[in-house]
């Protein structure tokens, strides 16, 4: 533990709760993280991050005499993951500079948990949130210097529109300025205010099923629905019937579709054009979640689609499967 440790995670969170303001920190010594495990634990505990939709390891330690410790130096607090080499299941924790302990149940679910305010705080909303029974922007705003309040927004931004997210942001406490959840935040408003109506499409070349390179502007010209999907999307599959419908009855009446799978194996992306008869533009973006494409166009969910008018300029977005055929024929007529 150390150095490796310290280096991996020296971009995190610099401040909690302003109810900790008054609290001494003694945050210049650094974390400690110190676990208790039930008899017959042995093995490995391994502190993770996630990141890009992967868990990556951070550090490990050894279970002995029924413990185990982690130590380190964080720039800023964040949310963290532990798992044992035993158990398949993950531990989130918030961890900041300071002390933080807990006791593990044989299930490895947390039994007790004493640390920071935030950390405790985060402990408590944990279960709450999964639930669905608090929402995250409303307990951003009741906590506006809170980081951990600002991770949860963060996990469920997907159920808040560009308008909610800004209004959210002004009332933000300026110590999170700093923040890398913050900068996140502000990067996902930043691709919302990109593709709202009224903005040009974001422009992209990819490559078609044939091999060939297709670009939204080369389709200028004629309405464009592009959709966002998966073959191993359950809902893209179960829309794909609807699209049939909406490519027959408009494809000579200036609209095309274009798909843009995220799929990261060809050969599934292929199967499924073929199983569900997907006869307009196709298209695969490399990256999958990653991709440049979604990332353009802040797609959150799939399906996602965009209604894109003959000068390039957004129309509609995220149009719901059962209002796409009235809705396009609404405007073409």
């Amino acid at each position: 533990m150390g150095i490796g440790m310290m280096k991996r995670i020296s971009y995190i969170l610099l401040i909690a709760l302003s109810i900790m303001a008054c609290r001494p920190t003694g945050k210049s010594d650094g974390f400690t993280l110190t676990g208790t495990v039930p008899a017959g634990f042995t093995g490995k505990v391994y502190l993770q991050e996630y990141k890009n939709r992967k868990y990556i390891d951070l550090d490990s330690a050894e279970i002995s005499e029924g413990r185990f410790i982690f130590t380190g130096i964080l720039a800023e607090p964040a949310v963290y993951t532990i798992t044992s080499s035993q158990k398949s299941k993950r531990i989130q924790l918030f961890l900041d500079n300071g002390p933080l302990d807990l006791e593990v149940t044989d299930d490895w679910e947390v039994a007790l948990l004493k640390g920071s305010e935030e950390a405790e705080m985060f402990h408590r909303m944990l279960p709450v949130m999964a639930k669905g029974t608090a929402s995250p922007d409303s307990l951003l705003l009741a906590n506006p210097a809170s980081s951990a309040a600002l991770y949860f927004l963060n996990r469920n931004i997907y159920k808040y529109d560009y308008e909610r997210l800004k209004l959210i942001r002004k009332q933000l406490s300026a110590s999170l300025n700093s923040h890398s959840y913050m900068k996140e935040l502000e990067e996902n408003l930043a691709r919302l205010e990109n593709v709202l109506p009224g903005k040009v499409a974001p422009d992209f070349a990819l490559p078609t099923v044939s091999g060939d390179t297709l670009s939204l502007s080369s389709l200028r010209g004629e309405y464009l629905l592009v959709d966002f999907w998966a073959s191993w999307c359950p809902d893209c599959r179960k829309a794909s019937p609807t699209l049939v419908e909406l490519h027959e009855r408009f494809k000579d009446k200036n609209l095309t579709i274009v798909g843009v799978s995220i799929d990261e194996e060809r050969s599934r992306w292929l199967n499924a054009i073929e199983k569900d008869g997907l006869a307009w533009q196709q298209v695969i973006s490399e990256g999958g979640w990653n991709s440049n494409e979604l990332k353009a166009y802040a797609v959150r969910w799939l399906p996602t689609s965009y209604l894109i008018d003959p000068e390039g300029v957004i129309v509609a977005k995220s149009i719901e499967v059962s209002r796409l055929i009235p809705q396009i024929e609404a405007l073409l007529n």
